[in-house]
């Protein structure tokens, strides 16, 4: 492996010789490491990244596995493989940067004069995102949520990639499949702006690791390599693959659902994965008052896929997502 502990402005891909490379993006205080892998015959750049949010494990827990190993000897094109990309949020354990309180899925495309989080956007859209074939975005519930496992794509822009996309997202067959139209300020956003095939996984989240998790994106992955053609090989069978496409931008952003009627103790009646009809009681809202209890209904017909996982919430909080898969 070759390193540069230096830092990287920008990297032409193609430069690099065949083998594992480890550089640093940016400087100490705004700045990730990515290992780079390179293939000896020429072929796509895949970008794997983890903790856009840095109190999601998953991601950087698999991706520090591969890190750990060689490229394959039959690898095609490059892989960079960011563990965290958050770096200070992961480092405090936060879900947004420390110093600016900044959600770096909603800062894209960045700045590069801006807060720490629109820099960080900025660095990554420009000296990575923009030198991409295929990108995924390793994401999770993280403290605050639980989630039932998808993977998702923003469709609607060229027919081409939307069915690039499509291909990418079975390869985590494992999970179900969550497509929808453009919302700015994301990871995807900036690819979708560059007409990168982009994809995103969700994984359970709680504030933890669940060895299943683990295993569905390091599978999907595997997986992923040879269907894009970073490897030379044939893909396996796949298992079928629920699928929803949501029409209304709205639907697909999380945190606008099931909001907290009110702060309190919040005490969810439903398992994730559960059916639901509409005006089905999901769970309870509990201020400080006694006898205060609020129920939770649900908005609309279908099943469980996300559920708040921590019990004390303010007004609007996001409590559920239901989806009719």
């Amino acid at each position: 492996m070759t390193a540069d502990p230096s830092g990287a402005n920008s990297i032409a891909w193609s430069d690099l010789p065949a083998g594992s490379h480890q550089l640093r993006f940016g400087d100490a205080e705004v700045g990730f490491d990515a290992w780079i892998w390179r293939g000896s015959q020429p072929g796509p750049t895949l970008v794997l990244n983890g903790a856009t949010h840095g109190d999601e494990y998953e991601g950087p827990a698999v991706l520090r596995c591969w890190t750990d190993t060689e490229p394959p000897a039959n690898l095609c094109g490059t892989v960079v493989l960011i563990p965290v990309l958050n770096e200070a949020a992961f480092a405090a354990d936060l879900r947004c940067h420390p110093d600016d309180d900044g959600n770096l899925a909603r800062a894209f495309p960045g700045s590069p004069e801006g807060s720490p989080t629109a820099r960080l956007a900025h660095l990554f859209d420009t000296d990575v995102l923009a030198h991409a074939s295929h990108y995924v975005d390793l994401h999770s519930g993280g403290h605050a949520l639980e989630i039932h496992p998808w993977v998702g794509f923003i469709a609607g822009g060229d027919a081409a990639i939307d069915a690039t996309q499509r291909a990418m997202a079975a390869c985590f067959d494992r999970l179900w499949c969550w497509s929808g139209p453009f919302l700015p300020g994301r990871t995807l956003s900036a690819a979708y702006e560059r007409k990168v095939a982009a994809i995103y996984t969700e994984s359970r989240g709680a504030g933890g690791l669940r060895e299943e998790d683990l295993v569905a994106l390091d599978n999907g992955l595997q997986n992923l390599l040879i269907e894009i053609g970073c490897l030379d090989d044939t893909l396996g069978p796949l298992a079928p693959q629920p699928c929803y496409h949501s029409t209304e931008a709205e639907e697909t952003h999380l945190q606008v659902h099931h909001p907290a009627p009110h702060a309190g103790t919040f005490e969810p009646t439903v398992n994730l994965g559960t059916t639901v009809d509409v005006g089905d009681t999901l769970g309870t809202v509990t201020a400080a008052d006694p006898g205060t209890a609020t129920p939770v209904l649900a908005e609309s017909a279908g099943t469980v896929v996300l559920r708040r996982h921590q019990h004390a919430v303010q007004t609007g909080d996001a409590l559920f997502v239901v989806v009719p898969i």
